[in-house]
């Protein structure tokens, strides 16, 4: 019965060994990649992570983010456009929350939109912003919305557009939690750390199990 006991209880120390060692193998990796991440959540003022923002191929790839819709109007060779309610003359960013666009023409050398009905903003040929003002009821009551047409304007300056409306939607700081947390890869990586985790409280008990029968303390 005690030759019984001893060998059921080196088996089980065995097995437990098997799987503190299997779980030391297989989790090391994970284990790499929650230290790292961890590390730079826990210094991301140092790191700068929190002010950079990724690219807008990787936040397009990484995040399935959608670029905007570009509906624009041409005047001579120059564009406006419209993309996620901000306005761009050519590809150059002038000013957002544009609901409408109510004129759009040339004076001198300099280039006029209106929009929103009351506002109005010249332009230079390089699209410096020189003058904003408010219009006047008089000449407000005058406006009509110009509609603009989706996808007409050349296909290299839709690109340019679009990848500056995805630019800073997706810091650095996110990219390194979503990783930690697993939720870069959606419900499957959330519950791959969830694994991970129970694998590490296990390799703790199995550890902590192993170095006590070493010691011999039971």
């Amino acid at each position: 019965m005690k030759v019984s006991f001893f060998h059921n209880t080196n088996y089980n120390c065995k097995m437990i060994m098997k799987i503190h060692r299997f779980l030391g193998i297989t989790l090391v990796i994970f284990l790499l990649i929650l230290s790292v991440t961890g590390t730079l959540l826990q210094h991301a003022e140092d790191f700068g992570i929190r002010k950079k923002f990724i690219s807008s191929s990787l936040a397009s790839n990484l995040y399935n983010i959608k670029s905007c819709t570009v509906a624009s109007t041409k005047l001579e060779n120059k564009w406006i456009s419209l993309c996620d309610s901000n306005l761009y003359f050519q590809e150059n960013k002038i000013i957002n929350n544009i609901n409408s666009i109510n004129a759009f023409f040339k004076k001198n050398s300099n280039y006029i939109i209106q929009y929103n009905k009351s506002h109005e903003i010249m332009l230079s040929e390089a699209g410096v912003i020189l003058d904003m003002r408010h219009l006047d009821k008089v000449s407000t009551s005058k406006l009509k919305k110009i509609k603009l047409r989706n996808n007409i304007a050349p296909d290299n300056l839709r690109k340019k557009i679009k990848d500056i409306s995805l630019r800073k939607t997706i810091t650095y700081e996110r990219v390194a939690v979503d990783i930690h947390t697993g939720r870069l890869i959606g419900i499957v990586g959330i519950t791959l750390v969830d694994l991970v985790t129970i694998g590490l409280i296990i390799l703790s008990f199995t550890g902590t199990y192993s170095w006590l029968r070493h010691k011999k303390i039971f």
